[in-house]
């Protein structure tokens, strides 16, 4: 068992594995050995998972009152994506000592990583009553509650570790972490740097150091950090990233030709290139889109590997239809065109304008007179799928049998086909506007659904507006400004202060003002961001969305150019911002969402933020998400003129 003791303070996973071995071979039925064993192959040698598990199924055959066993065991299954039985095991090692503190400590970070942030509270509040000076659960709990955006009660316990341990460099880096996501960038690298005093080359903490300049826009200083790293100390895979991280910081301060050394640097030092190839591309694109460099190394990806359908769809998309025509002109037996990318995108929308309008219509319509007008409705919502899907399968047996080289002609029956889609959703809608026109001609303002069904025949008429939209094929290019209060754009939602299982909350502080531009594109996104909001947070409780408004001189924000600054001028602009306190969108999913086919959800298309984007663009407007809890998106679109 000495051997095994020894082995616990090693930290050459090798030699401790070695160690643990030989224990085991001397010692077989030993459950310390065995538990200690198996949590190591677990972690070191995910291949060896089964025989880990063997081990611990042995251990608790010899000791089923082993405590440590259980939640080792726990730990290891939930880190090999077992989790039904992970919790089982963590359960029994509480039923035998309900306060056991690294039982629930190891129970907790297991919630934690499966989304069950309540359970895992109780827990970590279960272990400091235990243990009210562990530093693993203070440190913990603290990170998991600054992710909740919970930052003054994390701080609390930050400040309890660090007067535990003042040293603590785990403690140190996750207080510093949690405060630049709260913006106390000051305090934060006060922290970075104080944790680097006691252990200058921890590479842990450079990265973390220059991950929070990086977000305070101090890039010089980020890649100092980072060229500090020594790549002896790193895996292969962490030795890429840190180069990817290099590429990365480059081009977000300028020299794209330092960027691209290094962005071709991880390709060469790769088991799968074009794996890399793809994750630089989309590194290139997030910060600067259309990027010729990205461009060209999706073209690579496409040429070694004519299979790797992610390269091509960005390709679709990143490219204007013209110019990924002629590229691919002689691949038109590919599984993706660019015109059923365009039909992707149509339908796309189609889908989210009548999704927002049958909520609406449900949470608008809730009386027992009114239900059979509405179940009219909705069924004559639904029956225009099949006669889209029809459409578009028509449309798709035409290009099919057209000339590779034949652009002129194949735009004209993808331009047709969007005008065909349109015109039979806007038949249906009119057959519904009809049909709830006569059903209020037969009411007065009395009746106490009077005004519910007039708010949704409102409604009906603005998807009506939205959806003879797209008869423009490309999304976002063809803009149809007019000028209209400001108030207009927020109607659809205000006509209800809750909508499906969504309290709405509205500040808008200049609904008077005349804007000029496109008010139905607007709306449009408005309503694809209330609709990822409800589709993304099914079960939240007490789940709010607020929206506000007003006017501002000027760019409150980043607008891709580098180096970032702020841009103040004469012009004025509308301010947009989209907030909920769902569960927001992952750290490191952040970069990704407005791109293409990039999308957080198993149901999403990955193109609703990419076609906002796009259009916004074409109205010299920006759209960015800086949200900590739940999402916050800022939207800013310049006035036009009247």
């Amino acid at each position: 068992e000495s051997f095994s003791y020894i082995a616990q303070a090693l930290t050459d996973n090798k030699r401790k594995l070695a160690l643990l071995k030989e224990a085991f071979k001397l010692n077989p039925d030993n459950p310390t050995i065995l538990n200690r064993y198996g949590y190591a192959l677990a972690k070191f040698k995910p291949e060896q998972a089964e025989k880990a598990f063997e081990l611990f199924e042995r251990a608790v055959k010899i000791a089923p009152s082993n405590v440590a066993t259980f939640y080792k065991y726990g730990l290891a299954l939930d880190k090999h994506k077992q989790t039904e039985k992970a919790f089982e095991m963590f359960e029994r090692a509480l039923q035998l000592e309900p306060k056991n503190y690294k039982a629930l400590n190891s129970y907790a970070i297991a919630l934690i990583h499966h989304g069950h942030a309540e359970k895992a509270f109780e827990m970590f509040e279960r272990s400091l009553q235990v243990n009210a000076n562990d530093i693993i659960a203070l440190t913990t709990y603290g990170k998991a509650l600054a992710d909740k955006g919970k930052f003054q009660t994390a701080f609390e316990l930050f400040e309890r570790s660090l007067q535990v341990d003042a040293n603590n460099i785990i403690a140190l880096n996750s207080y510093g972490y949690a405060l630049a996501a709260d913006n106390d960038f000051q305090k934060a690298f006060e922290l970075f740097e104080k944790s680097l005093q006691i252990e200058p080359d921890n590479h842990i903490t450079l990265f973390m150091y220059a991950t929070v300049l990086e977000a305070a826009q101090r890039y010089e200083e980020a890649i100092s950090r980072i060229k500090k790293i020594r790549p002896a100390d790193l895996s292969p895979s962490e030795r890429n990233f840190r180069i990817l991280k290099l590429a990365r910081l480059y081009y977000l301060t300028g020299p794209k030709k330092q960027g691209n050394h290094y962005f071709d640097l991880v390709i060469k030092n790769a088991k799968q290139a074009d794996v890399e190839r793809l994750q630089a591309a989309k590194h290139i694109l997030a910060i600067q889109p259309y990027s010729q460099k990205a461009i060209d190394l999706l073209i690579e990806i496409t040429d070694n590997s004519p299979q790797y359908s992610q390269a091509l769809r960005m390709l679709s998309l990143d490219l204007d239809p013209q110019a990924y025509f002629k590229l691919f002109k002689t691949t038109a037996e590919s599984s993706l065109k660019d015109t059923e990318m365009l039909n992707r995108a149509m339908y796309h929308k189609i889908l989210n304008e009548i999704s927002m309008l049958k909520a609406i219509a449900y949470q608008i319509v809730k009386d027992d007179r009114a239900s059979e007008v509405l179940s009219k409705v909705i069924t004559s919502i639904e029956t225009t799928y099949d006669k889209i899907t029809q459409r578009r399968n028509e449309e798709k047996t035409k290009v099919e049998q057209m000339p590779t080289n034949n652009y002129e002609e194949t735009v004209a029956i993808i331009s047709q086909t969007a005008h065909d889609i349109a015109d039979i959703v806007n038949n249906e809608i009119a057959i519904i506007k009809r049909r709830l026109q006569l059903v209020l001609k037969g009411l007065t303002q009395k009746d106490r659904f009077f005004h519910k069904l007039e708010k949704l025949l409102q409604r009906i008429e603005s998807t009506e507006t939205a959806l003879n939209d797209l008869k423009s094929v490309n999304e976002g290019i063809n803009l149809h400004n007019d000028t209209f209060k400001v108030n207009a754009l927020f109607e659809p939602w205000q006509m209800t202060s809750t909508l499906q299982h969504a309290t709405l909350a509205f500040d808008i502080q200049n609904g008077d003002a005349e804007f000029v531009g496109d008010k139905e594109k607007i709306k449009s996104f408005l309503s694809e961001l209330v609709e990822n909001a409800l589709k993304h947070n099914p079960e939240q409780p007490d789940f709010q969305i607020a929206i506000s408004s007003k006017d501002i001189e000027g760019v409150p924000h980043n607008t891709g150019k580098n180096p970032p600054r702020k841009r103040f001028g004469a012009k004025k602009h509308l301010f947009i911002t989209f907030s909920d306190n769902g569960k927001g969108i992952p750290p490191d999913k952040k970069e990704w969402v407005f791109l293409p086919l990039e999308t957080t959800s198993k149901e999403g298309s990955g193109l609703g933020l990419f076609i906002i984007k796009r259009t916004l663009k074409n109205m010299k407007g920006h759209i960015i998400e800086t949200g900590t809890q739940g999402v916050h998106f800022e939207i800013d679109i310049p006035y036009g003129e009247q």
